[in-house]
């Protein structure tokens, strides 16, 4: 699978996406209300995952930090066009993992914009989103995976 992503990555750390076919996403709860997913195999979706890694010093404890999006699309769809409430038809999440008390874990995205076509195996698509609930290091991901 190639990938080509065309929107900036956040400085000090590593930007990557992968589709993760026939698989979909189920939303969870846990018992204290946080938000989680699980992947569910099916055959008539994929999973689009992008995430940031930011590099942490040798010998730094806590310094770890990761921010990710998740989101699942229909195999069939050649095009998707979706913004704000409309999102929660992929299922989309942001997903914030730090030593960042009560900033920390998966948030539901209904604020933004999100452009995919699907041609040939080739997925090509432009997120624009916001989360109001912490802060974020990227709002945009434009990539295309092959």
């Amino acid at each position: 699978m190639a990938v080509t992503i065309e929107s900036v990555c956040p400085d000090n750390g590593k930007c990557s996406v992968q589709l993760i076919k026939n698989k979909s996403v189920d939303i969870k709860m846990d018992g204290l209300g946080s938000t989680y997913y699980q992947l569910a195999d099916d055959s008539s979706k994929s999973v689009v995952i992008y995430e940031y890694n930011r590099d942490v010093p040798e010998g730094l404890q806590d310094g770890q930090h990761k921010e990710e999006i998740i989101f699942e699309i229909d195999n069939k769809a050649s095009e998707i066009a979706f913004s704000d409430g409309d999102l929660s038809n992929v299922k989309m999440l942001f997903g914030r993992h730090c030593f960042c008390r009560g900033q920390a874990g998966y948030f539901r995205v209904n604020k933004g914009s999100l452009k995919l076509t699907q041609k040939d195996n080739v997925v090509s698509f432009n997120l624009n989103f916001k989360v109001t609930e912490v802060p974020q290091l990227f709002t945009e991901v434009k990539a295309v995976v092959k």
